[in-house]
């Protein structure tokens, strides 16, 4: 099938780490296959991080080598370290996704190293991965602000793409950890880093909607250039090592903004929404997802796609 856009679903890592509820690993598989069975091209299934430190993330390696197995479509995951590679490539992956922040602060408040520290550490992460054949990505955090020192230049942001690609990233993700960026920023940033990479690594936009601008900032993303979005069924998430990171943007909620603009996707609408009242009803609580309430609007450009 032709699509426009690609979006990879990041619940079971980015939405599930920041909620209360601790799913179990049959559960976590559970949401994974019903994502892919709604069409889903990219699920991002955990991280590879302490559970002491993050419980919900409990289990990862089990649920990686149980869907790697039999992968039900493409997967990824969240590697901290080269322990987490190692964790990661023994469960059978064959993609992973870095991250280290844009702003010293949160670099450090989530990961206890400096950028430049990360950095070294991903060389050699990245000399590994080529030489066992692993794909990997690395999503930049704080890439529109950050929480503790604010704005963050983007030209600092630009300098730390620019030497991703050249160790050999498939991705660069440009994440707005704590929801701080506006549209125009989004989007100068964007056409920024799109010629930077060129046909490079291809250029993800990972959004929140802390302040209710997740959306729009897609839209200006998409605008710019940007053809590949993480977003997180029914909405859930965030980040538990930054103040007031919560609220990824919904799939559901962008598939229907997409949908509408007759942008396409791949993904089944109403197959989407009813993972979302799976999840809903198996965490036991509403979800900050809309288009589920409110019911999707079915216009012909809509179900053409």
């Amino acid at each position: 099938m032709h699509t426009d856009v690609t979006i990879i679903d990041v619940a079971p890592r980015d939405g599930l780490q920041n909620e209360p509820e601790i799913l179990s690993v049959a559960a976590k598989a559970d949401l994974v296959r019903r994502l892919a069975a709604a069409g889903l091209p990219w699920v991002e299934i955990g991280s590879f991080v302490s559970p002491r430190q993050v419980p919900q993330m409990a289990g990862t390696a089990d649920l990686a080598a149980s869907l790697a197995a039999s992968p039900p479509t493409a997967l990824t995951c969240l590697v901290p370290n080269m322990r987490g590679y190692e964790l990661a490539a023994a469960a059978g992956l064959r993609h992973m996704r870095l991250v280290l922040a844009a702003s010293e602060a949160l670099n450090r408040a989530n990961f206890k190293r400096s950028v430049a520290e990360s950095l070294a550490d991903f060389a050699q992460i990245a000399a590994r991965a080529r030489a066992e054949g692993v794909a990997f990505g690395v999503a930049i955090g704080a890439s529109f602000g950050c929480p503790f020192e604010g704005h963050v230049p983007p030209e600092r942001v630009l300098a730390i793409a620019r030497g991703l690609a050249a160790l050999g990233a498939d991705e660069v993700i440009l994440a707005d950890t704590t929801g701080m960026g506006a549209p125009t920023q989004v989007a100068e940033l964007c056409r920024a880093a799109l010629g930077l990479l060129g046909g490079g690594p291809a250029l993800t936009l990972h959004f929140h909607n802390t302040r209710n601008t997740g959306y729009a900032n897609a839209f200006a993303a998409w605008q710019a250039g940007v053809r590949r979005f993480d977003a997180s069924l029914g909405g859930i998430g965030g980040c538990p090592f930054a103040p007031r990171a919560v609220g990824n943007i919904a799939t559901e909620d962008l598939v229907h903004m997409l949908n509408g603009m007759g942008v396409r996707s791949g993904i089944d609408l109403p197959a989407l929404l009813e993972a979302s009242r799976w999840l809903s009803a198996t965490m036991g609580k509403t979800l900050p997802a809309l288009v589920g309430r409110a019911e999707p609007v079915y216009d012909r450009v809509m179900r053409d796609l």
